[in-house]
């Protein structure tokens, strides 16, 4: 028997019920179309009405444990259910609270993924990842156009990074095409109060941010190779 379920998560919407929802995103959307690139939206998240059949279902049970800089929170459970190859029929969106826009350009596919809402630049595609090898101009012209995104979503559009990595990829793609005046600073920081000092990766955002807001882009390296580390903190 089918029935109408009122269900929460991801969930693959057209471009127009998005914007119905989110009107406020149309001006950027045609900033970015009239910039020569492409768009999509993605990782959509909304709570909609669809049609299931319940007695057809098939229920999976997963426990996923903390992680490892987390290991003293709890894990999580997740049920998924297989309902055969077709989508679920959609009823009615009843609201969409979040999406992602990814921009491509001419040659090169995802350069850059941001958070609307958050106004944040959550990914840059590294494209000089594996060096430059015999297909280097190619590479740099693909480079180029992931680099003008960026810079135009950070400076001009004022989009935050949402992370270091976003961070050390947009300085990377700046030193490859600005050339701009460098300099290294070392710190050496002392523990004043064990219970606030933060893991690694939390130090190393709020540092970035710190010196994002006074123009300064940083890209932070830890002094022991050990992987683990990163996810303790910065204590002997």
């Amino acid at each position: 028997m089918k029935y109408t379920v009122r269900l929460k998560g991801e969930f693959d919407l057209s471009e127009d019920d998005v914007k119905r929802f989110h009107p406020w995103i149309n001006p950027l959307l045609e900033e970015i179309k009239k910039k020569g690139w492409k768009y999509r939206i993605s990782d959509v998240s909304a709570e909609v009405l669809v049609e299931l059949n319940l007695d057809e279902l098939t229920l999976t049970l997963k426990y996923y444990p903390p992680r490892i800089e987390e290991f003293d929170k709890e894990g999580t459970y997740e049920i998924s259910a297989e309902i055969g190859n077709e989508p679920p029929a959609v009823m009615k969106i009843l609201s969409v609270e979040k999406f992602n826009v990814e921009i491509s350009t001419e040659h090169c596919w995802h350069a850059v993924e941001i958070n609307p809402f958050k106004r944040e630049v959550k990914w840059i595609k590294d494209v000089l990842w594996f060096g430059l090898d015999k297909d280097g101009p190619n590479k740099l012209s693909e480079a180029r156009e992931v680099y003008e995104v960026a810079k135009w979503l950070i400076k001009e559009k004022k989009f935050r990074p949402a992370d270091d990595y976003v961070v050390e990829k947009y300085k990377r793609l700046l030193d490859l095409f600005e050339k701009p005046y460098k300099f290294t600073l070392t710190l050496e920081l002392a523990v004043e109060d064990i219970d606030r000092v933060p893991g690694w990766e939390e130090l190393k955002k709020d540092l970035c941010h710190f010196f994002r807001e006074r123009g300064l882009l940083v890209e932070l390296k830890k002094g022991d190779k050990d992987v683990f580390g990163l996810f303790r903190k910065p204590l002997p």
